[in-house]
């Protein structure tokens, strides 16, 4: 005989949260080496500090001792790859690019825009430069300035350099543009990476910096001058931040339906752990278990399964 069964099952997972929000960072008053931070680090938290955004810098900087007025480690670190990436730090999705017909690779790692084209200029050029402000609107600023420089001005008083993803938003930056100049906007090439592998690509550069120099590697962060960044040599002994993810503990209960026959009793609990074993198989088969435990919810009378059908 054959029968129909319903069944809750409970499934608790620890899962990290991606948001910035949920770092926790620690200011480590100990002068080490930048790899030897990056072990500290991951032995008793997460990694080196990672960072996305300006307010993330003023929470660094806000942790550190207030006698200590040098540079700390942060997790950045030069990588094997060239990317282009946005000042803001989102990712590079869209895949839109209006080069100068005549451009094929071009000289220097940041861009400008004359009358909508883009080019390719070295960052310590001098330029005009636009910002965008809170209302995703765009303003014109008739100051020559490097693009690092053009940046801090724009985050110091309106928002950041400004990303173009399409050719409307193209047009809109072009509109307030100044005529016959080349004016810096948010795109730019970057070779950086994170020591968790952090995909965002926001930098809070100095003046100057990044520089050329292959020697200086590792990224640290002044405690003053707006927690700016530059790279130094990993040898170094300077104390250093860390940051732990929060753990979100998230519940979901499954309902599952199975069948069986006269010879199978599923309120054994021998044969509930066997199931229960199969189902954690299949959830890492798809990936999509990552540190869970799962159980079966009992239910009235302390049984998991409760019959659903008369037998056939």
């Amino acid at each position: 005989m054959e029968g129909s069964l319903f069944v809750l099952l409970l499934l608790s997972g620890l899962f990290w949260s991606s948001s910035a929000l949920s770092r926790q960072y620690h200011y480590i008053n100990v002068r080490m080496s930048w790899p030897e931070a990056q072990s500290y680090c991951r032995e008793k938290y997460t990694d080196l500090a990672t960072v996305d955004n300006m307010d993330d810098v003023n929470r660094l900087v806000n942790i550190v001792d207030a006698g200590y007025n040098g540079s700390v480690w942060i997790g950045l670190k030069r990588g094997t790859q060239t990317r282009w990436a946005w000042s803001n730090g989102e990712d590079m999705t869209s895949h839109y690019f209006n080069w100068d017909s005549s451009q094929t690779h071009g000289n220097g790692d940041c861009v400008s825009t004359y009358s909508g084209v883009w080019h390719m200029a070295a960052c310590d050029s001098l330029q005009y430069f636009v910002c965008q402000n809170e209302n995703n609107g765009y303003i014109m600023v008739q100051s020559n300035k490097t693009w690092s420089d053009a940046q801090s001005y724009c985050r110091e008083y309106y928002t950041d350099l400004p990303s173009i993803h399409n050719s409307e938003e193209n047009n809109q930056i072009t509109n307030v543009l100044l005529a016959g100049h080349h004016i810096w906007f948010g795109l730019f090439l970057d070779s950086w990476e994170w020591s968790d592998k952090w995909s965002r690509f926001f930098r809070n550069w100095a003046a100057g910096q990044p520089s050329q120099n292959s020697g200086s590697n590792c990224v640290c962060m002044s405690t003053t001058d707006y927690g700016e960044w530059a790279h130094e040599s990993c040898d170094l002994k300077r104390p250093f931040i860390c940051y732990r993810e929060d753990e979100i503990i998230r519940k979901q209960i499954i309902r599952l339906k199975l069948s069986y026959n006269d010879n199978c009793t599923l309120n054994d609990p021998s044969l509930q752990t066997a199931i229960l074993n199969e189902i954690s198989e299949k959830l890492k088969s798809m990936g999509l278990e990552r540190d869970s435990k799962i159980s079966w919810r009992k239910g009235e009378g302390g049984e998991v399964f409760h019959q659903e059908s008369s037998f056939k």
